[in-house]
């Protein structure tokens, strides 16, 4: 037996401690889709969940056994077994730690990117603590009973390997006669109580066998994978970029099938012949995000190492918005009346833009008002003689955000919030301050994911972490625009005398107090087409020009204040250099573990009724109170340098943040589809607009098409740049908020929109015009002559918005503007459809889960009608439909 010093056994301990572990990782995976399964099923075929269990503890046992003497191969099989057994216990250690912080489980094809990512391990170590108790625990449960069990499944297995090898014969005398040696062999016979012994475990074989081969798949191999076999998932190796052509365009589900062919395969014309013109202002040698409007050959364009977009005349990997069966149009609208009004009687200028991503910001806590599911669930935290208290200082928590949206907080005696005391006092005249949109929704709940659709209005891709990074954005993001004024503007201003109004350049600096290392968002940044950034390594450099005068906040870096002077110094930069700000800033203090700075004073806003822990929600409510304050403070500065009448800002939130009294069996963003992950304020703020209230279920993928035709109806640029923006304008897939929203289009039957495509808004004609039939979606229990016929009348075309969930490559939100409906699609086996209807339960606490989509239509057509079953049947051939659209127009393939 191996021994240490001072230590007893070591082997029946590790043993131990695998079998421990493993058995509570299953028990731990299995309670968690309990719920989910037929009892009966989950009855039926629940020894066949286990037996990978089983089969893993009788392989470690064996490797864990030791002959006499001691031999290689003993020191072998048991360096194997040993390390089995750590890698079990560590990793149910991490489960078991993951599931208290967030009600979900560990999902270890996603792990390695985290491993390799010195930030993300930051991530991985500040829930430590309740590792190491998870862990501690289970090593002492294993102590405790590892001699026995040791002993006991050693001596079982040892029965069953002779029941095996020699049971069923019967004993036999050895032979006397030397001459029996010679004789013909003689066959003992078979023992009948042996053959009685053995018939239940073979019968018990035979029906475990039979439970293998015919269980469904799904869920059921995904149910019983087994520590340490599921960890070999972290090794699985990454998709890989497309070098060269991409692959073509699936056809659009909701199309009819056998009029897609010239939909999706249209032939560029060549360079210089009638169809295409090449874009005038475009540079001879265009950045990322503009090759697509080039004419050069494609080989020219893996520069830069780039990927080609297309190979040999084939469309490939372009993204042609007029052929985006997902994008409606609203740019042949008009804008709201009181903008058309006021862009007219006098003049909004917009010298300087600012957008502020607000990490984790829910649009139910921007304002905090009451009438909202979470309210009543934060107010229910309270004794009921304490509610009037409690109202009054929950809606006082965000002032600044209530002059933001103009949606006015009411106290306890229903009287309008007093905002006196707020760090910043709107100066805008009654009814001005802007467009505040209410029902948006992000478009992922992955941080920089969700920044693609805020910055560059392109669509995030489907797979887990920022593999974005990693390739060209298929769109120009505003960085990017505005740095190509600059150099038009420059060559421009050598042949005029006198420059045009607005023709000072532009400055693009990315700004916030954290580390941006954290899964390559550095490089993101770059692609993004930022060049000037201040960060954490900013903020601590030797040669800093402001030292930071707080401690760390969190594992990532710093509070936001601590920018502060950083960012007086580019307004004032701008102002004496008479330069145009572009200035995006992400705040951060509102992330897990959600600390403010140690001098800030914290509010009990939530108490201790119920049976929900409700520490990390007031903890949270502390850290929206403290950005609201420095977005007070940010506007604070604008007014000090005499320059807030000229400044855009927009306020959007990068996605939202589940807890406990949204979801008390899953908490936070990491494979949580909850409705409360994805709502979003959204804001577009000028003293000189008028204030105009929108209700509409739009993305971030609606900012820069807003921003961009902001700067054109307020006259805020240059005749050229003017051009370029409204050129740009129809090539993204987000509608502009200036005009009325389009949660659906109807059109005439056998008719396509948009055939007769303007790359750039500078030719005519593109390809050929093309006319498609279209099918009716697909209802149920419809008679035999309507199912499958073609609609009569015109046909409806919903805004589709897609979310991908944390990390972005398990599942996806799918909904759309029109309806109600929201259908969380399962991108990998391991997780389940689930369906809701926000339009009667806003908070998602009766939501519909099914394994099969089958399964799930029966179940709300049984609840929720004959159209809501409909609409998931679309939902679903649309998501996956988009899921492939993405990759290819990222260049993404699977390995």
């Amino acid at each position: 037996m191996l021994r240490f010093p001072f230590l007893p056994p070591v082997t029946p301990f590790l043993f131990s401690a695998l079998v421990v572990s493993g058995l509570t990782s299953k028990a731990l995976h299995l309670a968690l889709h309990f719920n989910s399964l037929p009892f009966l099923y989950f009855v039926l075929f629940s020894p066949t969940l286990v037996l990978p269990d089983v089969l893993v503890i009788i392989c470690v046992r064996w490797l864990l056994q030791y002959p006499s003497p001691e031999t290689r191969w003993q020191w072998i099989s048991t360096a194997i077994g040993a390390f089995l057994s750590l890698a079990t216990w560590g990793a149910c250690s991490i489960q078991i730690g993951f599931f208290m912080q967030t009600g979900a489980e560990v999902s270890w094809s996603a792990s390695n990117s985290f491993i390799s990512d010195p930030a993300a391990m930051k991530i991985l170590l500040s829930g430590i603590s309740t590792v190491s108790a998870a862990g501690t625990v289970l090593g002492l449960v294993a102590w405790l009973i590892h001699s026995q069990l040791y002993h006991w499944i050693g001596i079982g297995l040892h029965s069953l390997r002779e029941m095996c090898l020699g049971g069923l014969r019967a004993p036999q005398r050895l032979p006397v006669d030397i001459r029996s040696l010679t004789a013909k062999p003689h066959i003992p016979a078979v023992d009948p109580r042996a053959l009685r012994r053995i018939a239940p475990a073979a019968a018990a074989c035979v029906s475990l066998l039979f439970l293998e081969l015919t269980r469904p798949s799904v869920p059921y191999d995904h149910l019983s994978g087994a520590l340490p076999v599921t960890l070999l998932d972290a090794f699985h190796s990454k998709a890989n970029v497309a070098k060269g052509c991409r692959t073509p365009s699936l056809p659009f589900p909701l199309w009819e099938e056998d009029s897609t062919a010239s939909f999706h395969h249209i032939v560029k014309p060549e360079e210089g012949e009638e169809g295409w013109i090449r874009p005038a202002w475009l540079p001879l040698n265009p950045g990322p995000g503009f090759r697509r409007l080039d004419t050069s050959p494609a080989e020219l364009r893996v520069a830069d190492n780039h990927y080609a977009y297309v190979c040999d005349g084939d469309e490939g990997g372009y993204y042609y918005p007029e052929k985006d069966p997902l994008k409606i149009s609203n740019l042949d609208s008009d804008i709201f009346e009181p903008l058309q009004k006021a862009f007219q009687d006098h003049p909004v200028e917009i010298e300087h833009i600012i957008v502020l991503t607000l990490e984790s910001g829910r649009k139910d806590l921007f304002p905090v008002q009451q009438g909202t599911p979470l309210f009543e669930g934060l107010l229910a935290s309270h004794k009921k003689a304490n509610y009037d208290e409690a109202i009054d200082r929950l809606v006082g928590a965000t002032p600044v955000a209530q002059m933001l949206t103009g949606e006015y907080a009411t106290d306890s005696k229903g009287k309008l919030v007093d905002l006196s005391n707020a760090t910043w006092q709107d100066s805008a005249a009654e009814g001005m301050g802007g467009i505040n949109v209410r029902g948006a929704v992000t478009g992922s709940s992955l941080t920089f994911k969700s920044f693609l659709n805020s910055h560059c209005g392109v669509n995030p891709l489907p797979v887990d972490l920022l593999e974005e990074s990693l390739l060209e954005i298929y769109q120009p993001c505003l960085p990017q625009i505005l740095e190509l004024f600059n150099e038009l503007k420059t060559r421009a201003n050598k042949t005029l005398m006198t420059p045009e109004p607005f023709s000072n350049p532009w400055k693009s600096v990315f700004l916030q107090s954290i580390t941006d290392d954290y899964d390559r968002q550095d490089i993101l940044n770059d692609h993004i087409g930022f060049k000037h950034k201040v960060v954490k390594k900013t903020l601590e450099a030797k040669d800093a020009k402001h030292k930071p005068k707080g401690e760390e906040i969190n594992y990532f870096g710093y509070a936001e204040t601590e920018l502060r002077p950083y960012i007086q110094d580019l307004i004032d930069e701008a102002v004496q250099n008479h330069t145009r700000l572009f200035l995006s800033h992400v705040t951060s203090t509102t992330h897990h573990p959600w600390s403010p700075p140690e001098n800030y004073t914290k509010e009990p806003y939530v108490a201790d009724q119920g049976n929900i822990n409700h520490d990390l929600m007031n903890n949270y409510l502390n850290t929206v109170r403290f950005v609201d304050n420095w977005i007070g403070d940010i506007l604070g500065m604008l007014d000090e340098s005499g320059i807030a009448n000229q400044t855009l800002v927009v306020v959007v939130g990068d996605h939202g943040q589940a807890f406990g009294e949204d979801d008390r069996d899953h908490t936070g963003t990491y494979n949580n589809g909850h409705v409360s992950n994805f709502r979003v304020p959204l804001v577009f703020r000028h003293p000189q607009m008028p204030r105009v209230d929108i209700a509409a279920n739009a993305t971030a993928l609606s900012i820069l098409p807003t921003i961009l035709d902001l700067l054109i109806q307020s006259k805020s640029l240059p005749a050229n740049d003017a051009a370029i923006a409204a050129s740009l304008l129809p090539e993204y897939q987000g509608q502009s908020l200036l005009r009325p929203f389009l949660s659906s289009i109807e059109e005439p039957p056998h008719h396509h929109p948009d055939t007769d495509y303007i790359p750039g808004g500078t030719s005519p004609h593109f390809g050929e015009e093309v006319n498609i039939t279209v099918s009716t979606s697909s209802h149920m229990k419809r008679s035999s002559d309507e199912r499958g016929s073609h609609r009569k009348g015109p046909l409806r075309r919903s805004a589709w918005n897609m979310g991908m969930v944390n990390a972005g490559g398990a599942m996806m939100a799918v909904s759309a503007a029109d309806v109600p409906y929201r259908l969380i699609l399962p991108m990998k086996e391991d997780f389940e459809y689930r369906f809701t209807n926000v339009g009667v339960d806003p908070g998602e606490k009766d939501p519909i889960s099914a394994w099969s989509l089958d399964d799930l239509v029966e179940d709300v057509y049984a609840k929720h009608g004959e159209d809501a079953a409909a609409w998931i049947q679309d939902a679903e051939k649309v998501g996956f439909w988009y899921i492939n659209e993405q990759k290819r127009i990222w260049g993404w393939r699977d390995a």
